[in-house]
């Protein structure tokens, strides 16, 4: 078994609870798994594995990995109380509101406590937008304005903690799509999870599905994503594909013109993280296999966000910009056949307005330097 394979094993054993055959690591072994645990953002799920198997640990991998374990239950529930007192702030105020992604998907595991936190994500539609700024302005003691909205959000911080206030939940390069897709999120019915005693306000089940993935397509091809991100997708999958509208997602899908994607993205999550075939929405063709194995390996190499990828420098300026700009492009190449509709809205509309905002950016830059 190569170590990708021993990795998965443990994942799937946490995310389905499924009891896992008891055996010895030593300390070599133990870092090895953890440090590419911790490059996928799945250490939680591999602790939760390691922990209620009673592995064979020594005692200072033991330590280590309750360590680990403290701070992770520490850390979701400075995020829980933290979305807690946000529900409550925009509630009070008749402030409509929708959570995605984070801690609303860690609700749905097995063991909500040991994902792997990042910021708090919120949309405010377009009819409250200002008033939440004036409200977080004035209640949070913040300085939002709409000057600091960039590609759809104005990210701030509460308590040592990163939010992103949303007006636009998903961007999409063709306006078409951008359009109705921002129109089924404000007239979607919004469904709740508990949070800390809180009911707070998220995506149903089907669009909820539909977003994960783009949000999680959409950093494939920026830059990168990690192993936490799929099982985010499959636990939303698992959890709710007695509800999950068939038809209606495929519709969305045929819009966007995402659909081998999500099959090619499915074939990992069943084959991998062991989906049930049974709750994935969608049929997976030969053709949408054949993608798996260059986005897995992707996912494998580059981590989260992309981090543990050498292709750009360190530096800030216009060599950055440069090179970072062909990143996006080399990516969106690699993946272009696979939604080749939206990759031509990219290469018509995004790039252009990429390539003035980073001349903007660089002559500003040297503005500033003289």
């Amino acid at each position: 078994m190569t170590k990708q394979d021993f990795i998965f094993s443990l994942i799937r054993s946490a995310l389905w609870q499924q009891p896992y055959p008891h055996f010895d690591m030593t300390p070599g072994e133990y870092h090895a798994v953890m440090e590419e645990a911790e490059k996928q953002c799945v250490q939680g799920l591999i602790i939760d594995c390691l922990r209620s198997n009673n592995m064979g640990l020594q005692k200072k991998c033991v330590i280590h990995m309750m360590k680990m374990y403290n701070a992770l239950v520490a850390e979701n529930r400075r995020l829980n109380n933290n979305v807690a007192e946000l529900h409550q702030l925009l509630s009070s105020h008749g402030i409509e509101y929708i959570v995605m992604k984070g801690q609303t998907l860690a609700a749905l595991y097995p063991k909500p406590e040991l994902r792997v936190p990042g910021d708090i994500d919120f949309y405010v539609p377009e009819n409250d937008f200002d008033r939440a700024i004036e409200v977080i302005n004035r209640e949070w003691g913040q300085e939002l304005n709409l000057n600091d909205l960039r590609t759809g959000h104005i990210e701030f911080s509460h308590h040592n903690i990163t939010l992103e206030l949303h007006n636009q939940m998903q961007l999409f390069h063709n306006r078409k799509v951008q359009k109705e897709f921002d129109k089924i999120v404000d007239e979607c019915k919004k469904t709740s999870v508990s949070i800390d005693g809180k009911d707070i306000q998220t995506l149903p089940a089907t669009l909820n599905v539909f977003y994960v993935f783009c949000h999680l397509f959409k950093h494939l091809r920026g830059a990168g994503v990690a192993l936490r991100q799929l099982c985010d997708w499959t636990m939303v999958m698992s959890r709710h594909h007695e509800i999950i509208d068939r038809k209606v997602l495929a519709e969305w899908l045929k819009l966007s013109g995402f659909e081998q994607a999500f099959a090619a993205f499915g074939h990992i999550v069943i084959e991998k993280l062991g989906l049930p075939r049974e709750q994935f929405p969608v049929e997976i063709s030969e053709r949408d296999k054949k993608w798996s194995k260059m986005i897995l390996d992707d996912i494998i190499r580059h981590g989260n966000w992309g981090l543990y990828q050498r292709d750009l420098l360190s530096e800030m300026g216009v060599r950055h910009s440069l090179q970072r700009g062909w990143l996006i492009c080399s990516r969106f190449l690699k993946y272009f056949w696979l939604t080749p509709k939206d990759n031509y809205s990219f290469m018509i509309y995004t790039v252009p307005r990429m390539t003035v905002h980073s001349v903007k950016t660089n002559i500003k830059r040297i503005g500033h330097r003289q």
